[in-house]
């Protein structure tokens, strides 16, 4: 067996946003499917963990974009676990095109939780013979807390759905891109494409939830952004990112 997760897919027409490129939450949703099947095949995925009572939770990610495929593009996505760091079990990824080129980069930190009490589990502990890729890098950063003195604007609020809501029973990750990504009119998606992004999910927001989006711009440049995401029942901060422009040529 492959120890690193590899699979290929072609690009669907709703994979793609208004400019034809590869969405970025789908890109994360390519990912979050790989770590899925990967932990699924090393008996330590959803159905093995959730009559243990544990759980996944995706807590942290950095994602660095070379060039954006397109629809009809074939694309390969690689996965594997890196180390454990701390509470987290690191893992990473990359996305690359027909010709094996990169094109994108990506890390994760994930908890593994206990659902009734939410106590993090350590990975290793529960499977010591379990093989990572330490000396094997997508990207070699690790998480930390984002802290930002840009000052933010309110941009706009919306309520989670019915549709928002995942297996787990709250708002899926991916659709947390999407709300970032709502903070940016057409024209700016027109003429920019996302260089990095670094994301901190801190607390689930659930069926109902009002969510209210925050954006700030760093002096001097118009090019990096924070963005938070405040949770108005829970007074709890959803999830913050920072992202990275560059202007699409």
């Amino acid at each position: 067996m492959n120890s690193i997760w590899e699979t290929t897919t072609k690009i669907r027409a709703f994979d793609v946003d208004a400019n034809g490129r590869l969405k970025v939450n789908t890109i994360l949703d390519y990912f979050q499917d790989a770590a899925s099947n990967d932990a699924e095949r090393s008996c330590f995925g959803y159905s093995d963990f959730v009559p243990m009572g544990l759980t996944w939770v995706l807590s942290w990610a950095k994602l660095e974009f070379i060039d954006y495929p397109k629809f009809m593009d074939e694309v390969k996505i690689q996965s594997w676990g890196k180390k454990q760091f701390k509470l987290y079990s690191i893992r990473d990824y990359l996305l690359k095109n027909s010709k094996e080129e990169i094109i994108c980069k990506g890390t994760s930190a994930w908890l593994l939780l206990d659902s009734k009490s939410l106590r993090p589990k350590i990975l290793t502990q529960l499977y010591p013979e379990i093989k990572m890729h330490e000396s094997q890098d997508s990207l070699n950063d690790l998480p930390n807390k984002i802290i930002s003195e840009i000052k933010t604007e309110f941009i706009y609020s919306t309520q989670i759905r019915y549709s928002d809501i995942d297996l787990n029973q709250h708002a899926n990750n991916a659709k947390y891109i999407e709300l970032m990504l709502d903070c940016f009119n057409q024209e700016f998606h027109k003429e920019h494409t996302i260089k990095s992004l670094t994301v901190s999910f801190n607390s689930e927001s659930k069926f109902g939830d009002e969510i209210q989006l925050n954006k700030g711009t760093e002096s001097g440049t118009f090019l990096t952004h924070y963005i938070e995401a405040k949770n108005l029942n829970s007074d709890k901060i959803v999830f913050q990112a920072l992202l990275e422009w560059k202007i699409d040529s």
